[in-house]
């Protein structure tokens, strides 16, 4: 009893952490199939890593093209590369950076927390929030590029105020860090250089920087992020001409259609304008998108009840004019996420990723202000953790019974493909198999779940009669388009397994 009471908080700490990696990693690479853009990012990270090329040939490219109208960051598909470098090309290669860099901003969120709060309790509550979190659970399981964004934005905003607070050195790594944020997310040029221009503006006026260390900072950002800027410029101008850096390739993209997700670029930019703010509306106070695999409309990203917290935070910074400079960061970051989230058309929970790092911490903040003034603190804190854990054990339940199967047979993910690959696998009188009349997002699926699974799944196009001596996988939709009438079939998901 005497070990418990004297280590509580280390106790504490350790059963948290326990808890945030074990939701994160149970049943982890397997529990969700393939999503459309994950399969994208691992071809081309595969294609990187054997060959220093992407899928069209490109030598290492600061910017990958998908789909051919759009492309992808590369962040992510060179840490995959390099994952599947050293362990190949297997579902654990291709997850394993979104659960590492997961578990890694526990870390830095807990030590940022306890930095600006000068308390350990207070970070421990921190690292609970984003512990439990629906939304950080949900996007340590899979792998899409978008979801480093707020990763690498939440390391390179702690070693910004650890730069200002702490020793000069982190205020210059934290430059390398954000110029590397912006090869995470396309959605990062409309965030990292106005939280930098702010922030700059702000610490230089209140003397926390200098001249000197603002050019040192202006100069190892604009180095690091500079491949990706000719990128922008050569695009944005049609220069239509690809540029070679030694092995590096900042590519022209004639189709590329990113300027339409802009405002600025809409037909009608007014009624775009309402139609942003009414998604950004559902986004923050309904927490969902419909879109399966972002987020439930049950649970929301971090509970619906947090939206009341957050407020309290936001309306206590105004009218007391707050001066901790950590707490003025977040505000900063949570005001320049609700910016993107009105500039970027069609914006959703995944596009708009970068606003939940702060939310969590406003919702944080929001708790402790409350505890402060009230009276009955502990009832308080009793009650809180009671609401709280009762969602997170709900969410978990809901999530291993229902949720992730909803997920796995949603639009963007393989919906069925893996099962009904593992049911062609086991059948011992074939020893290829075929698929029937597949589109783009389904060659994908099929050339990534041949290297994952180790099958031979061979593409074939307009079969007017099926042989009886093989299997066909056929997409739902392009099942009447042929006589199984004497065929045995299986459905699994968007699938029908057709055999004799």
């Amino acid at each position: 009893m005497k070990f418990i009471k004297k280590n509580y908080f280390k106790i504490l700490f350790i059963t948290i952490l326990l808890i945030a990696i074990l939701v994160r990693v149970y049943q982890w690479p397997d529990l969700l199939e393939l999503n459309v853009d994950e399969s994208m990012t691992a071809l081309n990270a595969k294609a990187i890593a054997e060959t220093g090329k992407d899928l069209t040939g490109v030598s290492f490219p600061v910017y990958l093209e998908a789909w051919g109208f759009a492309g992808q960051s590369v962040m992510l598909a060179y840490i995959m590369a390099f994952f599947i470098k050293i362990f190949g090309f297997s579902l654990f290669s291709i997850r394993l950076p979104m659960i590492l860099i997961s578990l890694i901003s526990l870390f830095i969120f807990y030590d940022f927390a306890k930095r600006i709060f000068k308390s350990k309790k207070v970070a421990l509550v921190a690292l609970a929030f984003l512990a439990i979190s629906p939304w950080h659970i949900l996007q340590s399981k899979w792998s899409i590029d978008c979801n480093m964004f707020p990763h690498f934005a939440l390391i390179s905003i702690y070693l910004l105020y650890r730069g200002i607070t702490d020793k000069k050195i982190f205020l210059y790594l934290s430059m390398i860090f954000f110029g590397l944020t912006m090869y995470t997310y396309g959605i990062a040029i409309y965030f990292v250089p106005f939280f930098l221009l702010i922030s700059a503006i702000y610490l230089f006026i209140n003397k926390k920087v200098t001249l000197k260390d603002l050019i040192i900072c202006i100069l190892i950002y604009f180095v690091t992020f500079t491949p990706l800027l000719i990128m922008y410029i050569i695009n944005f101008f049609k220069i239509n001409e690809s540029i070679n850096l030694g092995i590096f390739t900042i590519k022209y993209f004639p189709n590329s259609t990113r300027t339409d997700d802009m405002l600025l670029f809409s037909n009608n930019i007014i009624f775009q304008l309402l139609e942003n703010l009414k998604t950004l509306f559902n986004i923050i106070f309904k927490q969902y998108d419909y879109l399966e695999w972002n987020a439930t409309n049950i649970f929301g990203t971090t509970y619906h009840i947090s939206i009341i917290f957050i407020f309290i935070g936001i309306i206590y910074y105004f009218i007391k004019k707050e001066k901790n400079i950590g707490i003025k960061l977040f505000i900063l970051w949570t005001f320049l996420s609700l910016f993107v989230g009105v500039f970027i058309n069609g914006t959703n929970i995944n596009r708009l990723n970068i606003i939940w790092y702060p939310l969590l911490f406003l919702t944080v903040y929001g708790l402790y202000l409350i505890y402060k003034k009230i009276k009955y603190k502990r009832t308080f804190m009793v009650l809180i953790s009671f609401i709280y854990i009762i969602l997170f054990v709900s969410y978990n339940v809901f999530f291993y019974n229902s949720y992730y199967d909803e997920i796995n047979h949603s639009g963007c993910f393989s919906n069925g493909l893996k099962e009904g690959i593992l049911f062609v696998k086991n059948i011992d009188k074939e020893k290829y198999y075929l698929n029937f009349n597949n589109d783009g997002g389904f060659k994908i699926y099929i050339d990534t779940y041949n290297a994952v699974l180790n099958t031979d799944i061979k593409e074939i196009k307009d079969i007017k009669n099926l042989d009886k001596e093989s299997i066909y996988i056929v997409q739902k939709e392009n099942i009447d388009k042929v006589d199984i009438s004497e065929f045995k079939f299986y459905i699994y998901g968007n699938y029908y397994i057709v055999m004799n």
